[in-house]
């Protein structure tokens, strides 16, 4: 069954998916480890998304331990902050885009640690790649 996205239940199905991976938990086993892992995604509006959305990733040696919507990023203390528009991160949950390509092109902004991002490159692939594993459905569609 398709859960839309943003939501609490698609958190909990990505948190399913990263967790249910041994790629992401072996190449993941450094993430977290000294420093903070966390993410919050700001998704803007457009495309059937009507306010700006905030969704908290809490990711620590390749297990993830909390994904869910939050009201405001103060909520939470997270390493990496990214933003970018419901339509790109649209495309990366369908497995159409690639993050990493997003980032370095600039659909999305990424505040944090690069050097981080660099060392853990397969990591961040394989999170990514988790989003497409389940069914989603999206606003406007």
């Amino acid at each position: 069954m398709a859960v839309l996205y943003p939501s609490d239940e698609w958190c909990q199905e990505w948190k399913k998916a990263i967790n249910s991976s041994e790629v992401i938990e072996e190449s993941g086993k450094n993430w977290g480890i000294d420093f903070n892992g966390n993410w919050i995604f700001e998704v803007t509006p457009g495309g059937g998304l009507e306010k700006t959305t905030y969704l908290y990733l809490e990711v620590k040696a390749g297990k993830c331990t909390d994904a869910r919507p939050i009201e405001d990023p103060s909520e939470v203390e997270a390493g990496f902050f990214c933003t970018g528009p419901y339509e790109s991160f649209k495309s990366v949950v369908k497995g159409e885009k690639d993050f990493i390509e997003g980032v370095v092109k600039s659909s999305f902004k990424l505040k944090g640690d690069m050097t981080k991002i660099m060392l853990n490159v397969r990591f961040m692939k394989e999170v990514a790649n988790s989003l497409s594993t389940f069914e989603s459905e999206f606003l406007s569609e």
